[in-house]
Parts: C-alpha cells; structure tokens; sequence
C-alpha cells in the first residue's frame, strides 16, 4: 500500500532557491509547491511505509537552511 503525505516546509529568509535545489534531489518526492502563507514550500511524498515516510522526512530536513516541518499523512485523495 502506497502511502502520500504532505510535508509543509518553513524556510529560512532569502534560502528558498537552495532549498529548492536540495529537494529535487530526494527519491518519493511526487511534486513541491512554493506557497505564500504560513509554509514556504509544501511537498508531496509516495512511500511504501510509515518509516520510509519518517526516512523521507529527515533526508528533507537535512537539505538545510529548513526552519521547521510538519507533515500531514493523506488518509484519501479525491480526484474532482
């Protein structure tokens, strides 16, 4: 089973392009969106376990210059 989540990314003043950049690179990562509002970025992961989903998480904390996450597990899509 397939599980998605949304990891809704705060990213440090004027860092937003190296973020970027760093995201690109990490495998799961289905689409990143740059939003304006409380969160810089918000990506959108596939993985096949809640610890490849934590796995996922810290390899996106990693890419630096990254203040906080919070991740939203998709319990179900609806496509309209």
């Amino acid at each position: 089973m397939v599980i998605k989540a949304y990891i809704m990314i705060l990213v440090y003043v004027g860092k937003l392009e190296e973020v970027l950049q760093g995201l690109r690179e990490i495998e799961n990562i289905e689409s990143i969106a740059v939003t304006a509002g409380d969160y810089d970025v918000i990506v959108k992961v596939a993985v096949e376990s809640l610890e490849e989903l934590m796995e996922t998480t810290d390899r996106i904390q990693m890419v630096g210059n990254i203040k906080r996450t919070t991740t939203t597990v998709i319990e179900k899509e609806i496509t309209v």
